[in-house]
């Protein structure tokens, strides 16, 4: 193929209308005037898509089902693991916490009343810290859910 073929089939298969001289070349050329007929069938394919068959929807959603179930366990738990990680740091600066009250009371209050105290706040501490470790695979799914939907 010469230069002047290439523009040619090209301008054929983008649609574009062929001026004289384009013209001349197809009807000139043996290669051209074979594949013009078939590059416009092209373009004329390309220009208007199929209409997908109905319920196509339904079964691409159900045939990916599975790897989306999969993907989406597995970025939950990525989720869980990365809201537990800072759970031993809390720990320690929670039994610092505790150890530093017990001690700043000791110094002030009876030690009954001391103690009560020091384990009342720490049932507390470990309360809280339970509650927000139980909501962490909550939170994780709810804000997998709101990914989701914002794709959707």
């Amino acid at each position: 193929m010469t230069a002047g073929c290439e523009d040619v089939l090209e301008a054929v298969l983008l649609g574009r209308t062929l001026g004289a001289d384009a013209a001349r070349h197809v009807a000139a050329c043996p290669r051209c005037t074979a594949d013009a007929p078939v590059l416009r069938a092209v373009a004329t394919a390309l220009a208007a898509p199929p209409e997908p068959s109905p319920g196509a929807g339904a079964r691409i959603a159900a045939a990916a089902a599975p790897v989306l179930a999969r993907l989406r366990r597995r970025a939950l738990a990525r989720a869980i693991v990365v809201a537990l990680l800072p759970l031993p740091l809390i720990v320690l600066i929670d039994a610092w916490a505790v150890r530093a009250l017990g001690g700043l009371l000791a110094g002030v209050l009876p030690d009954a009343l001391a103690t009560y105290l020091v384990y009342h706040w720490t049932a507390a501490l470990a309360l809280w810290l339970g509650l927000a470790t139980a909501a962490v695979p909550l939170l994780a799914e709810r804000q997998l859910r709101g990914r989701e939907g914002c794709l959707r």
